[in-house]
């Protein structure tokens, strides 16, 4: 049987004779948010991942969807990755003078920060969305037929998993839906989702 690496270690230490282990405490990161943040709503995009796995990308078209959809809502979309990523996070980014690019100006200790200042999180399988999750940030996470969320799925108190063999044909409706289903999510009137 396949485990999760949290429940094969938690599986490993009750074996031990450890008969609970406590989820991660980050309460000992006390790092601000960069400077310069925009005042008001904020959530995370996390458009990129490793650069020799693509298959594991929303499509970009589809994160510029949910960002105008975001800026309709009044939350700053604050785009996270590194400079590997350039080419989606600059696409993003063109969408909207509005939506920050932080491209490479993130530390781990400051995702943590951004993250719990977020009303939310939207990304692909890929680090910083294990860390916004296990910050406390709602996440809705992306995976395709890549890699299996039962394997590698973040761990957080509200995290909800959105899977498809092709990324694809994950829709930014379907995104939203989503997202409204954690409570982070308001409908306007009317919905615009453009893909």
């Amino acid at each position: 049987m396949r485990y999760h690496p949290v429940e094969r270690h938690a599986l490993q230490l009750r074996r031990a004779g450890v008969p609970r282990i406590l989820p991660p405490d980050l309460s000992m990161i006390r790092t601000p948010p960069p400077a310069g943040m925009p005042a008001g709503l904020t959530a995370l995009m996390v458009p990129g991942c490793a650069p020799h796995r693509p298959e594991k990308r929303w499509p970009a078209a589809h994160f510029c969807a949910l960002a105008s959809a975001m800026l309709e809502r009044g939350i700053t979309p604050l785009l996270i990755g590194s400079p590997h990523e350039a080419d989606v996070l600059e696409r993003i980014a063109a969408t909207d003078p509005a939506i920050v690019n932080m491209m490479g100006r993130t530390s781990l200790e400051e995702i943590v920060a951004l993250a719990r200042h977020a009303v939310f999180a939207v990304g692909n399988d890929t680090g910083p969305m294990h860390i916004a999750a296990t910050a406390g940030c709602a996440c809705a996470v992306l995976f395709s037929r890549a890699s299996d969320p039962e394997l590698s799925r973040p761990h957080g108190p509200r995290v909800t998993v959105l899977r498809r063999d092709t990324l694809d044909d994950l829709s930014p409706e379907e995104v939203a839906q989503a997202l409204h289903s954690l409570h982070v999510w308001h409908r306007s009137s009317p919905e615009i989702l453009k893909a």
